[in-house]
């Protein structure tokens, strides 16, 4: 996080943390999306996959240079990728 935990919570309250999903399963994810999608345009269904590589590519690569060592207001996370697979949802609709 963004501010350490003092002891004295940390002794009151379970933690769990659960990082981000990996390349592999951001392709997963994000495969179900797509084909879901495509269904609305049967003849581009054969771009599920690439479509997906690149969305999970190119989030990867901008995490990658939009970071918060750059600056501190940088949070990247696939919440990003949902934003654009809803985007284009609603230009396919």
């Amino acid at each position: 996080g963004r501010v350490p935990l003092t002891a004295r919570l940390l002794r009151h309250t379970p933690l769990l943390y659960v990082d981000f999903p990996g390349r592999e399963s951001l392709k997963q994810i994000y495969g179900t999306f797509c084909r879901a999608l495509l269904k609305l345009l049967p003849a581009l269904r054969a771009n599920a996959q690439p479509l997906t590589d690149v969305l999970v590519e190119y989030y990867l690569t901008c995490k990658d240079h939009y970071n918060r060592d750059a600056q501190a207001h940088y949070i990247y996370s696939p919440r990003e990728l949902s934003r654009w697979t809803r985007a284009m949802h609603e230009a396919i609709r």
